[in-house]
C-alpha cells in the first residue's frame, strides 16, 4: 500500500477549476424554473458546458444553485430529487446565504445540515456540493464534495492515508473526510479540491497497487 504523497506532483497539476459537465436543454426544461433555466443558460443552444470556475464565479444566488445542480447532475439525477429541491428554492436561498463563506463549528454545521436534509430530495451528495461551492468551512477545513464515487474511491484502500475505516455517507465520516483532504493538501502544498478530484478520478479509475 502506497502513499498519496507519492503522487503530489500529479495532484498539483490537476486543473480542478476546469472540470466541467455538459448539460442538455432537453433534460432541464422539464423542471420548475424551466423558463428561467432556458433563458439564463441555453438560449438557442441545445447543450451548454459548465465548469467549476463558472459556478464559483456566479454571483446571482438562484442561478448559482441551479448551476450547482446542473454541474453535479447533468443528466437530471435520480428520480425527481432535482424537482423537489427546486420547489424549495425559497428555503434554500436564505439558508445558503446564511453560511456563504463562513467557518462553522461542527455543532453549527450539524444544525445547518439538518435543515438541508429537511428539504425533500436533498442528501449528503447534494448538500456537500452546496457547502463546497458556497465556500463553507468546518473547523477551518474547507468543505469538499462527498458523493458515492468519493466513498467508493476511499474504500479502494490503495493508499495508507485512506485505510482508516469502512467509509460511508454519514455526517461523522464527512467531517473525517474533509479533515483528511485538507490536511493532506496542506502537507503536499496543493488545494483540497485537487486532492478531492484525484480521489474522484485517478484513485477510482486507476490501479496503483500490485497484487
Amino acid at each position: 500500500m502506497g502513499s498519496i504523497k507519492d503522487y503530489s506532483e500529479l495532484i498539483r497539476l490537476i486543473p480542478v477549476s476546469n472540470q466541467s459537465a455538459k448539460v442538455k436543454k432537453e433534460v432541464w426544461e422539464k423542471y420548475s424554473y424551466k423558463d428561467e433555466i432556458k433563458d439564463a443558460f441555453f438560449g438557442s443552444k441545445e447543450i451548454v458546458e459548465i465548469s467549476r470556475a463558472d459556478v464559483h464565479s456566479e454571483r446571482d444566488i438562484a442561478k448559482k444553485i441551479i448551476m450547482i445542480l446542473m454541474w453535479g447532475y447533468p443528466t437530471g439525477g435520480r428520480g425527481n430529487n432535482i424537482e423537489k429541491i427546486l420547489e424549495k428554492m425559497d428555503v434554500l436561498i436564505p439558508l445558503l446565504l446564511s453560511v456563504n463563506g463562513k467557518n462553522l463549528t461542527k455543532e453549527k454545521a450539524k444544525s445547518i445540515i439538518a435543515e438541508y436534509e429537511n428539504i425533500p430530495g436533498m442528501g449528503i451528495s447534494t448538500w456537500s456540493k452546496f457547502l463546497y461551492f458556497f465556500n463553507v468551512s468546518v473547523d477551518s477545513r474547507k468543505c469538499q464534495i462527498y458523493d458515492l464515487r468519493i466513498v467508493d474511491s476511499l474504500n479502494k484502500k490503495q493508499f495508507s492515508e485512506l485505510d482508516i475505516q469502512k467509509w460511508t455517507q454519514n455526517i461523522n465520516h464527512y467531517y473525517q473526510y474533509i479533515e483528511l483532504v485538507n490536511d493532506l493538501a496542506e502537507s503536499i502544498s496543493v488545494l483540497p479540491e485537487q486532492v478531492e478530484l484525484f480521489l474522484f478520478y485517478f484513485n477510482l479509475y486507476y490501479k496503483f497497487t500490485t497484487e
